[in-house]
């Protein structure tokens, strides 16, 4: 397993790998992005849905820049949309 990231989300603590992430993800269907995606198993991901599902937390805990924070530590493709 890839190296393991430590974040803070709403008080609670984490910690996943860049992994972790691809392998959750894998099979699911990619939501409607409306602003902000990041770019896993080459399928683009609303930041929220793709934070949500990697680290099992709920959606109306965290801020779309709480999942941009999270996201950009494991380097992935992080884009707005129309850009």
């Amino acid at each position: 397993m890839g190296e393991q990231f430590n974040f803070t989300v709403g008080g609670q603590g984490f910690s996943i790998s860049r992994e972790e992430i691809e392998r959750k993800l894998k099979g699911v269907r990619p939501e409607q992005i409306r602003q902000y995606y990041v770019t896993v198993n080459r399928k683009d991901y609303p930041v929220k849905q793709a934070l949500e599902v990697s680290a099992g937390l709920l959606r109306s805990g965290f801020t779309t820049q709480d999942a941009i924070r999270v996201l950009r530590k494991f380097g992935l493709p992080l884009r707005k949309n129309g850009e």
